[in-house]
């Protein structure tokens, strides 16, 4: 493994095999006209078959910190059991960083949107961020972390990621979280400046053909996807003629397309303006057809205005409603019977796994309870953080073309398979030289060539009579095949 800067590169060519135990050496490597002072140290094991393996790890240049890097093994590390005594051995060559001041420390961005599950999501990227350093950080610097907040309105989503770009020097995004974030700042903020960026709860079908020049990635399902789930379940159900209202954005327009197409009763549709008082006019044109049920793809605090007139004006008493009105403040807005009356699909997690069960671990040690697993889209801001580290890691670099270009090769298939417990293992594995299957917390994270994830799970939710949401089923997707 080889890891360089590109001021400083040095070569330890001779690691005596013979020494038995750690010791470290101060050098001074010379680069670019300046001297700057290094410690190295060789790291000797014996194993159980008689060999013994050496490595060299080099001192951090804060020597307050854990102090070593990790340890850095060449092709040729082993002393053979019946090695002739006396004789030198050497291991094959092994590139030392220059001064690790030298290394751009890695920054990533959360950007969400407040309210719903935002103090969640928060939580999740700075747990995340702790795991990353605690396993070693990235290229022998801990990861920085910042957390931006947006709102709904486009400039302002496109002037906070070009802010945090251009003036605080963010390597990569986590988010946008809304679709329609997305697509501006994709236009705007990714894809000239080329910043990858994974979001972990933007679900709009556009996003699978923005351009992008393959900088935006997602941790979620399409709504492709959702829209066809929306429209079995109401069949299921026993609806025939289907209302409609949406939200008027990207998100909600995409989400009713694919409701609208794979939906073969009738419907009557109406968008919903963003921040709209009242929803009383889209009510009675998504009733005018004489629908059994109202489907209802707006956010919660919309859904909750539109539910509470739907009521009112006796237009609806059943309800199925999408992920962007998976909420407890919904839940908290009705009484018991209302809510029976409630079905609602989206993203899920898939089953419980080594992955899943240390992050409720570490999330409940760290910030007293752990959320609940119905809600959507929390583990997936863990996810993405946790692998553009690792493709950073990967790709030995801090520029935003080689992230992305390493991006999928953090969880294809092709290497050993390594969970959320286990970064520090999978990031020793990179440095070996060694390809990597990071198992994701939410969802498996293998993209295909739009940058969609290909295997996940669609879950059936319903509320309970207190208001708490659970999944009642999960539907299984493998599109890679």
């Amino acid at each position: 493994m080889y890891l360089s800067s590109p001021l400083t590169r040095f070569i330890v060519a001779a690691v005596v095999l013979a020494v038995i135990g750690v010791g470290a050496w101060r050098i001074n490597a010379i680069g670019g006209g300046d001297q700057v002072d290094k410690e190295v140290r060789v790291a000797i094991r014996p194993l159980a078959d008689g060999r013994t393996e050496v490595a060299v790890q080099q001192r951090h240049a804060d020597r307050d910190a854990d102090g070593w890097s990790k340890r850095l093994t060449p092709n040729a590390r082993f002393l053979p059991p019946d090695a002739e005594p006396g004789r030198w051995l050497v291991s094959s060559p092994v590139s030392l960083a220059g001064d690790d001041s030298e290394t751009e420390p890695l920054k990533i961005a959360l950007i969400q949107t407040v309210g719903g599950t935002g103090h969640e999501r928060r939580n999740s990227f700075k747990l995340a961020i702790e795991h990353i350093n605690a396993a070693g950080g990235v290229l022998g610097r801990p990861v920085i972390g910042v957390i931006a907040d947006i709102n709904f309105d486009r400039d302002f989503c496109v002037a906070v990621a070009r802010r945090l770009v251009e003036e605080e020097g963010v390597h990569a995004f986590v988010g946008p979280n809304t679709s329609s974030a997305s697509l501006a700042v994709i236009e705007n903020v990714i894809e000239p400046l080329g910043v990858p960026a994974i979001s972990p709860s933007a679900t709009a079908p556009a996003l699978t053909h923005a351009r992008d020049r393959d900088f935006f990635f997602r941790a979620v399902p399409s709504d492709s996807v959702q829209g066809t789930v929306l429209a079995q379940l109401a069949e299921e159900r026993g609806h025939d003629n289907a209302g409609v209202i949406f939200r008027d954005d990207a998100w909600g327009r995409g989400l009713a397309e694919t409701f609208q197409s794979a939906w073969v009763g009738e419907i009557s549709a109406a968008g919903l303006a963003s921040e709209a008082e009242s929803c009383a006019d889209e009510l009675r044109l998504a009733a005018s057809n004489g629908a059994d049920a109202l489907i209802v793809l707006v956010f919660a605090t919309e859904a909750v205005l539109c539910i509470e007139q739907a009521l009112e004006l006796d237009l609806f008493d059943r309800f199925i409603l999408s992920d962007g009105a998976q909420s407890l403040s919904l839940g908290a807005s009705f009484d018991a019977d209302t809510l029976a009356r409630m079905i609602g699909v989206a993203s899920t997690s898939g089953p419980a796994s080594d992955s899943s069960r240390f992050w409720e671990r570490e999330y409940a040690a760290v910030w007293g309870e752990t959320p609940s697993s119905s809600l959507a889209y929390i583990r997936a801001v863990y996810d993405a953080a946790v692998s553009l580290a690792l493709a950073s890691q990967i790709a030995e670099s801090t520029d935003g073309s080689a992230i992305r270009d390493a991006l999928r090769g953090v969880a294809d298939g092709e290497g050993s398979t390594y969970s959320a417990g286990q970064l520090a293992h999978a990031m020793r594995a990179i440095a070996n030289g060694h390809a990597i299957d990071y198992a994701g917390v939410e969802s498996s994270l293998a993209w295909d060539a739009n940058g969609d994830i290909t295997k996940f799970q669609i879950g059936i939710w319903q509320f309970t009579f207190d208001g708490q949401i659970e999944i009642v089923r999960t539907i299984p997707y493998d599109l890679s095949e």
